[in-house]
């Protein structure tokens, strides 16, 4: 068995849980046991810790960007340095001041001096990479497509469009609501959200439905509809589209803007269908709320390719072959 060190900083993040809770035991079946290490704040602790390095047959750093001194010291131990990433976390999601941009760009130059390979979760953070010199595996987020009940599309009134995210990313979907409500004029809607905080005073019907991990599953396959409404900018181009895969597990049509890994994840006409204008999305969910056979021929398409594309299973042998090497 290989021992691999995980270097993260936030055991709850979404995208953390998902190695901690599936894709751990699927790395030992394969050989690798994973020992993840919460980066210490003392000063002291943390040189200790990334010195332990070289105990381990390889590091892999989660999102994480290294001051220039843990980089280099990191570097110095480490046989084998890994980077997982699935967000822009070398820009901010929302506007800072020039010191705070400057030190995250510092980081972010430091840490990818010091890389071996880079296992990226779209093409827009892999060219970053690439730009710099650095081995990158494109690996789309990926999911255990058994958790998710398979929608049985029937005809149903209202159509139940239905979105998941966070706080974070709930503006997204408000600034969308007037697309929404013009589509609710042409055909019953109903909105579901599965997320930490409720969409208030839309101008149509919402049900809120609180996230967690055990009850997800279920309220997503009460939908009809799943929507990705996404703004472009250089931190939403770094997003992974992993709501989209989610939907896509759940046999859900998709309608989502053609922004970053949106794009690559939808299939036109055969999983979903892209949005980018207010009429375009008004004009996308009345197509799909009014034709059943639409919707079950696009949800079975998309989760055959979530099984396909998207599984657990791929993203293990993925990074088995890399850290192998």
């Amino acid at each position: 068995m290989k021992r691999i060190m995980v270097i993260t900083s936030n055991l709850q993040q979404a995208s953390f849980r998902l190695w901690m809770g599936a894709l751990r035991p699927l790395l030992a079946e394969r050989g690798f046991e994973l020992d993840v290490k919460v980066r210490p704040q003392n000063w002291f602790a943390r040189r200790g810790m990334l010195r332990s390095a070289g105990d381990y047959h390889a590091v892999i750093l989660h999102r994480k960007l290294l001051d220039p001194s843990d980089a280099r010291l990191l570097r110095r131990h480490a046989r084998r340095l890994l980077y997982s990433i699935d967000d822009a976390v070398m820009f901010h999601a929302n506007p800072v001041g020039r010191f705070s941009q400057w030190r995250t760009t510092r980081r972010f130059e430091a840490t990818a001096r010091v890389l071996d390979h880079v296992v990226a979760g779209n093409e827009y953070l892999a060219a970053m990479f690439r730009q710099r010199g650095r081995a990158v595996t494109v690996l789309p987020t990926c999911l255990d497509p058994a958790h998710y009940r398979v929608k049985t599309h029937a005809d149903a009134t209202p159509i139940n469009l239905v979105w998941i995210g966070s706080k974070s990313t709930l503006p997204y979907v408000e600034q969308h609501v007037e697309a929404i409500r013009t589509a609710a004029a042409r055909v019953p809607l109903k909105l579901i959200t599965i997320a930490d905080r409720a969409l208030e005073n839309p101008g149509f019907p919402v049900e809120h439905v609180p996230w967690t991990y055990d009850t997800e599953a279920d309220a997503l396959a009460r939908g009809d509809i799943g929507i990705a409404p996404t703004p472009c900018d250089r931190w939403t181009l770094g997003k992974c589209g992993f709501k989209i895969i989610q939907y896509m597990a759940a046999g859900l049509p998709a309608i989502a803007s053609p922004v970053g890994a949106n794009a690559e994840i939808v299939c036109v006409g055969e999983t979903g269908l892209l949005a980018d204008t207010p009429r375009q999305w008004a004009d996308a969910i009345e197509q799909l709320a009014r034709d059943v056979e639409l919707r079950r021929r696009m949800g079975t398409a998309a989760r055959q390719r979530a099984d396909t594309h998207y599984s657990l299973t791929r993203a293990a042998d993925t990074w088995a072959q890399l850290l192998a090497d």
